[in-house]
């Protein structure tokens, strides 16, 4: 089987993945996770507290690490990974098999830096229907960045709050089909974010890890590595440097995969590659009520 794993970024978690979480993590990992995150302990905490960056990382670091685990019983060893954004982040610690602790450490630290940078009020503006040769004009006029391209005509722009208002306008007038506020308070993959990529990879030189066990499909420009050392500049660039999905979706066509699955929160990956591949068997785990569903149509697939 060709199969391709795609580990999700931020956006559609919800309560129902951290009620998973906790009835898989064993009580010392539920002790760590609350150390990092109390809010997804606390029956009170507002519901948006899960889009919170400095929460949302490393709790959908847990979910993607516990669904890895339970997956990789399912299937043959897969020929690559591929992660949006933070799900990047959470491919490489399973692929170097970090312990649960080690990898809720990189996730964190990543969250915690990149937090660090925020200043004023930011955040994320998806775009569909910009072409994308209009899209220097638009950022240009609105000040703000290119955080990643999802398509020739679908992108998400990143910056202040002010900017992205202002944004709006300007692609509303550019021909834009649809525009929307992310659930996100970080302007991630941005030169907005030069301060965290460089403390990031500080941290990582004193980082002793494991190889790589399963190659991944960078979201920066599409190459595939399997080198630790390459997978932490990697990383450690894509902060505050633009991510290419559309190039990433062109690769993973490269590999003629038998089956795509997406590892979730949600299945905004799946959908893409539903859109860009039809032709290839393509679900998230979300679109199941349970485990065994999954597994039932992995068997079908196979």
């Amino acid at each position: 089987m060709n199969l391709i794993i795609l580990f999700s970024g931020q956006g559609l978690q919800s309560q129902k993945h951290v009620d998973e979480i906790l009835a898989y993590a064993s009580e010392h990992e539920q002790s760590v996770l609350s150390a990092i995150a109390p809010e997804l302990f606390d029956e009170n905490s507002d519901s948006d507290k899960l889009f919170d960056n400095k929460v949302a990382q490393p709790f959908i670091y847990a979910l993607q690490y516990y669904r890895w685990h339970q997956l990789r019983q399912l299937i043959a060893a897969p020929t690559a990974f591929a992660g949006y954004s933070l799900g990047e982040a959470s491919a490489f610690c399973c692929s170097s098999q970090l312990t649960f602790e080690d990898g809720l450490d990189l996730v964190s630290q990543r969250a915690n830096l990149m937090q660090q940078e925020v200043t004023e009020s930011s955040g994320l503006l998806a775009i569909k229907g910009v072409p994308d040769s209009k899209l220097d004009q638009l950022l240009e006029e609105s000040k703000t960045y290119l955080s990643i391209k999802i398509n020739r005509d679908q992108f998400i722009i990143g910056g202040h709050k002010k900017n992205l208002e202002q944004a709006i306008q300007i692609a509303q007038t550019l021909g834009a089909q649809n525009v929307q506020l992310l659930n996100v308070s970080v302007p991630s993959h941005t030169v907005m974010m030069q301060g965290a990529s460089a403390k990031f990879r500080k941290y990582t030189y004193s980082l002793a890890l494991s190889a790589m066990t399963t190659p991944i499909i960078s979201a920066i420009e599409g190459i595939r590595y399997s080198e630790t050392n390459q997978g932490l500049d990697i990383l450690s660039r894509q902060i505050d440097h633009a991510l290419d999905w559309y190039c990433c979706i062109e690769s993973i066509e490269e590999y003629q995969p038998s089956m795509v699955i997406e590892i979730g929160p949600g299945n905004a990956l799946s959908r893409m590659v539903n859109n860009l591949l039809p032709h290839v068997p393509c679900r998230s785990w979300d679109d199941f009520r349970n485990l065994d569903g999954l597994k039932d149509w992995i068997e079908r697939n196979r």
